[in-house]
Formats: C-alpha cells, sequence, structure tokens
C-alpha cells in the first residue's frame, strides 16, 4: 500500500476498481484504520490521530512519578475532544470555547501538577474573571469557565491522573443571570459604518433575513438557485421550520453582490481571507475563507467595543451581533405589522414529516424578505 506525496505521516493509499481508498497505520502496533474514499476526511482524521500520539509522546515525557501538570494535561483534553469534533459529537464553536479556556488554564496554572489543585486554586482563577464579593468582573465567563474545568478534571480522573474528586465541583456557581439589551438603530449604523465590508455584507444579512450567526456563516453560493436561498437551520432541524427557501428580492439580490464584488474564490456567501490560517482552523477542513461563528461575534464585538455605541450599558448588556435579528424582527413588526417567523425559523410544532434522502421529499417553506435596508435603517 503506497504513501502518496503530499498525505500527513501514516496515511497510506490503495486503489481498487478506479477508487481511491484511505488508511491509517498505527505508528506503534502497525494496524490498519480504513478511513473511506473522501481524501479531505481521511486527511483530516490522520492529522488529528498523528495529534494524539504526538502528543501522548510529549506527555509521557512530562510524567513524573505518574503526575501530569496541567498544561499537558489542557494539551490531552483538547486532542481529545478535537476527536469527538471529528466524530460529530461537538460542534466547531464548542471546540473553539473550551480552547479559550485551555489557553488561559495554561497560563494561570499551566505549571502546577493536576494533583496539587485544590477547590481553592480553582476558586482564585475564577475569581479573577468575577469576584462575588466585590460584583467585579464578569460572571457569564467565571460560570463558562467552572463549567469547563469540571470537564477537564472528570477527564484527568478518567485518565487516573487525579483522584476520584473533581476539585472544581464545590466551587461557587454565580448563575448571573446576562441580561442583553437591544439594538437601537443609530447603535446598528454607528458599527455598520466601521466594520469592514465583509462584515458589513454579514450585517446586512442579520437584518434582512434573520438568520441566526451559524446558519448565516454556513450560507453557500450553491445553496443559492432558482431565485432562492435554500436554508436549513441548525437549530430548528428537528421541528418543520428547518427547511426554508428565501425569495431573492431585488434588495437581497445586491446584498448578494456586495458579497461577491471582492472577487476572493470562496464557496461562502460571507467570507474573508485570513492574514493567516492556525494548524487549528486547518484540522477542522474547512475552507480558508469560511468565517466561524465565533470569529463573526469577536470581530463585531471588537468594532463595537471601538465605536462604542451604547456608553450607557454595562459590559454584560452590550448586544452583539446575534441581536440583530431581534433588531430585524422589530422593524419588520413595525412596517408590517406582522412578525417574520417562517424566515426566523420560529415555531413551537413539532416535526412530523422524517424527510427522505431525496430532496423532491422536503417540504420548503416559502420565505419573502421585504425589508429596505437604507429605508428602514434610516442610513
Amino acid at each position: 500500500m503506497p504513501k502518496s506525496a503530499g498525505l500527513p505521516p501514516n496515511l497510506y493509499t490503495n486503489k481498487s476498481k478506479g477508487k481511491v481508498y484511505y488508511s491509517y497505520k498505527h505508528p506503534v502496533n502497525k494496524t490498519r484504520h480504513g478511513l473511506g474514499t473522501n481524501k479531505l476526511n481521511a486527511v483530516k482524521a490522520a492529522r488529528l490521530m498523528n495529534d494524539k500520539f504526538e502528543q501522548r509522546f510529549e506527555i509521557e515525557k512530562m510524567l513524573v512519578n505518574g503526575m501530569i501538570k496541567m498544561s499537558a494535561l489542557c494539551e490531552e483534553y483538547r486532542a481529545f475532544i478535537k476527536q469527538q469534533f471529528s466524530a460529530g459529537a461537538l460542534a466547531q464553536s464548542t471546540i473553539e470555547n473550551r480552547g479559550y479556556t485551555l489557553d488561559r488554564i495554561k497560563i494561570k496554572l499551566g505549571k502546577a501538577y493536576a494533583r496539587d489543585i485544590k477547590t481553592i486554586d480553582i476558586t482564585r482563577y475564577l475569581n479573577d474573571m468575577y469576584d462575588p464579593k466585590t460584583d467585579l468582573g464578569t460572571a457569564r465567563a467565571r460560570d463558562v469557565h467552572r463549567g469547563h474545568l469540571m470537564l477537564l478534571f472528570e477527564y484527568a480522573i478518567q485518565e487516573g491522573y487525579v483522584d476520584k474528586f473533581n476539585p472544581a465541583t464545590p466551587c461557587l456557581k454565580v448563575g448571573k443571570k446576562r441580561v442583553t439589551r437591544r439594538h437601537t438603530i443609530d447603535g446598528w449604523n454607528a458599527i455598520y459604518n466601521a466594520a469592514e465590508p465583509w462584515l458589513k455584507n454579514a450585517m446586512d444579512l442579520a437584518i434582512l433575513i434573520l438568520q441566526r450567526r451559524s446558519d448565516l456563516c454556513d450560507i453557500k453560493l450553491s445553496d443559492i438557485k432558482d431565485g432562492h436561498i435554500h436554508m436549513i437551520q441548525k437549530k430548528s432541524i428537528k421541528h418543520d421550520s428547518a427547511y426554508i427557501k428565501i425569495e431573492v428580492t431585488k434588495e437581497l439580490a445586491e446584498v448578494i453582490q456586495k458579497c461577491k464584488s471582492d472577487n476572493v474564490l470562496s464557496p461562502y456567501l460571507i467570507h474573508r481571507v485570513p492574514n493567516k490560517r492556525t494548524k487549528a482552523a486547518m484540522d477542522t477542513g474547512n475552507h480558508r475563507t469560511y468565517i466561524t461563528p465565533a470569529y463573526l461575534s469577536r470581530a463585531f464585538k471588537k468594532v463595537r467595543d471601538l465605536v462604542n455605541p451604547y456608553p450607557d450599558y454595562t459590559e454584560d448588556e452590550q448586544p452583539g451581533i446575534h441581536q440583530g435579528k431581534a433588531l430585524g424582527s422589530k422593524l419588520y413588526k413595525r412596517r408590517f405589522g406582522e412578525s417574520a417567523t417562517i424566515m426566523a425559523g420560529h415555531t413551537s410544532k413539532e416535526m412530523t414529516n422524517f424527510y427522505e434522502e431525496d430532496p423532491d421529499d422536503i417540504e420548503w417553506k416559502l420565505a419573502v424578505p421585504k425589508l429596505d435596508l437604507k429605508a428602514d435603517l434610516k442610513r
């Protein structure tokens, strides 16, 4: 079985009946694992398995009398959740969010051994983000990091790195609900005027077709056919509101044309060319121009914080790009006296049709964007 040029280490090909099959050869026990005929998926899986093997090698070096440092534990856990993503058990946004926590843990606690970490150490770590005694910081960030630390130590317990007690469990969960306020037209426009062209396009689409971040990021040019954008909304997939055909009106056609006007070769409607690509980004297998929902939020927040259109709002009250959907819904209600429920994917009716793989069996619901961006946003 030959090793083809350009493939990751330990990934091999075999031709049979005109098809190319990929398999992974374990570097130690030499067992082979079939990875199918899809080259992109095979490369991604091989890289993940190589990472896992290499990290285990490094981790074994860092073990002292069975003890592992927090920095090494974080990297092993990172490889573990990447494998879960590859298997479809975790979403990309989950991997990214936990990754930010792991990076911070390495900085703050990385030099300590996992067995030496006590509840008080984690409490001090969490208090740096939000201290319940002084009410300083961000309570939601504290609770998120607490949850991620609990998962990290659950993994450490399963691997035998620490005793059967999770030091993050007793830590105080603040549970302070975030109260996000709505965008105003003036505030939204101030952010829009300072945004890069690709972000302006995302903001226009958020207002016009009322989609969630993940659904906006996933729209492909190939989804635009027969005068409609064919949307399959992720969070509505269990309901019959998931399959939507959004009519490409004159207003929407102008936004689509703006998205294409940069002449960047990308399969995605909203896209950007990154200055550099991280290894984590490459391991996802996404096209280099793909914008993750997390990056979309961060880019929007960066411009919003720079412009500061809501100086009277607290940090927890500052609206993100997701609240653009709420602003668009409000404009629809104000102008037409009705909510754009079909387009927004809002329904309580449970899915009764279990669609077959044949696309002809899918019942697409028609939605028509009606807003005039210049008039309704007073631009």
